[in-house]
């Protein structure tokens, strides 16, 4: 009997953590992943260390070349492919060679899909230009990389003010570019609410970066291709040498809406707890798919790379385990092969996310007072602001908001921005919430206290306290 194929389709963090996954749990599998570009595995969110010029070798990124992914876990890696088309009914899936633009048609059994996001471009954006960037791969921070060093780059403008958009601005200014970031909705507009964005956007601003509530409506270039400048809707034209535009990204499922997949609210395709999508023999995971969130139970997209791995192995479990036949799991077991482990399940999400900005550290978990209230949530929020640690030692200030619901007191989100040692108590509140904390919960816990690295009163209690007293 043949031995059963399974298909990845995509590479970067879930699709070589789902042919991992699935070696380990099914050896007998035939394994193929193919990525449409030549790099399948490294560190995406390293990439703006390079920019700043900490990274000195797109290497030092790579977690696993093609061929050491192929040695290390026994599976078939072909690059440069491109899956055009799924043909479900015979279990075939229609690939293009990028190089030589060959297409052949590859068979599956099961199949992974794996295919991430893609940047968004305003049409009024997308002009042909060698000065115009996005960052999503490996080979975009190097045609940006090779741009700053063919040419002197004195101004850079980056569009968007999200966490790649952020990273990236900061990142260049460490090279000795003079940035200016477009933020027509604030910074972090989807993570923080008013109060802390205006916290943030002084703390960003402090930095040296320049920050504009404009947006791009238009770029400008010569003759010769070469960007002259961005057009905004206050009627300015922003002169400068190269332009990043990061206003965000949205669910690569080109692939799956021609196969007929489900595809959900937010645009992700739609999958169960154990990563199957709507037909029988297909899972997905990472970046293209559509998950339940823990809070509310609302279906959202979440571009989050922890989320990319863990939904990764259980789709890649899922995919290679030989399951008995009474079980839900699509894929009936042969006689050949024993059922193997148990299946695997991802549980709906908490959405968390940080980022570090030299001394500037911003973090935020769950949902912010004004999208709860776009929920019809009713909801109580409290802001304060305290030290990390004792006065009397090195300390930075931190800012704090939390959200709770005004009813039962349960905490629904937080932010955080400040210094050194700041970020990391988002991962305090993010416990509580997969937990149901309440207010409550927050200011009873045990919190250490040394002068050098906490005070008396940690931030967190304090801030506890404060919303205590709004209810």
């Amino acid at each position: 009997m043949k031995p059963q194929h399974l298909v990845i389709i995509g590479g970067v963090a879930s699709g070589p953590t789902a042919a991992a996954e699935a070696r380990r749990t099914n050896p007998d599998l035939h394994i193929t992943l193919i990525e449409k570009g030549p790099d399948v595995s490294y560190s995406a969110c390293e990439m703006p260390l390079m920019l700043a010029g900490k990274v000195q070798h797109k290497d030092e990124l790579v977690r696993y070349a093609p061929h050491e992914l192929a040695t290390a876990f026994n599976i078939a890696v072909e690059t440069h492919t491109s899956a055009e088309e799924i043909d479900l009914e015979h279990r075939k899936l229609l690939v293009r060679n990028t190089k030589t633009g060959k297409s052949r048609l590859i068979r599956y059994d099961r199949l992974i899909l794996a295919t991430g996001a893609l940047p968004i471009v305003p049409e009024a954006l997308a002009i042909s230009t060698q000065d115009v960037f996005v960052l999503r791969t490996l080979q975009d921070v190097l045609h940006i990389e090779n741009r700053i060093k063919a040419q002197d780059v004195r101004h850079a403008v980056v569009i968007g003010s999200g966490y790649v958009g952020l990273d990236a601005a900061f990142a260049l200014k460490q090279r000795g570019i003079r940035v200016t970031v477009l933020a027509p909705s604030g910074v972090l507009a989807k993570g923080l609410g008013e109060t802390m964005q205006a916290v943030a956007l002084q703390r960003i601003t402090s930095e040296g970066l320049c920050v504009r509530k404009e947006r791009a409506t238009g770029l400008e270039k010569a003759r010769d291709g070469k960007i002259i400048a961005v057009l905004t809707d206050k009627g300015e034209k922003i002169g400068c040498d190269l332009v990043l535009i990061a206003v965000g990204t949205s669910p690569a499922t080109e692939l799956a809406r021609k196969a007929g997949l489900k595809i959900g609210v937010s645009g992700g395709v739609v999958v169960d707890e154990q990563m199957r999508t709507s037909e029988l023999g297909i899972w997905a995971c990472g970046d293209c798919t559509e998950q339940k969130e823990l809070i509310f139970g609302v279906s959202i997209a979440a571009p989050l790379s922890l989320n990319a791995f863990r939904s990764g192995r259980v789709a890649g479990r899922n995919a290679a385990r030989n399951a008995p036949r009474n079980e839900s799991n699509p894929m009936p077991r042969t006689k050949a092969a024993p059922p193997s482990g148990r299946s695997a399940t991802l549980p709906p999400i908490v959405f968390a996310a940080a980022i570090g900005l030299g001394d500037i550290e911003i973090a935020h978990t769950g949902w912010t007072q004004e999208m709860a209230s776009k929920l019809g949530k009713d909801t109580v929020s409290a802001t304060i602001t305290h030290k990390t640690a004792s006065a009397f030692t090195d300390h930075s200030t931190i800012c704090i908001t939390l959200i709770a619901e005004r009813k039962t007191q349960r905490l629904i989100g937080a932010q955080i921005v400040g210094g050194n040692r700041s970020a990391d108590r988002i991962n305090v509140i993010t416990a509580l919430l997969r937990k149901g904390g309440t207010v409550g919960d927050l200011y009873d816990l045990d919190y250490v206290y040394s002068p050098p690295l906490a005070p008396s009163k940690d931030p967190l209690m304090v801030a506890a306290r404060s919303l205590q007293k709004q209810f």
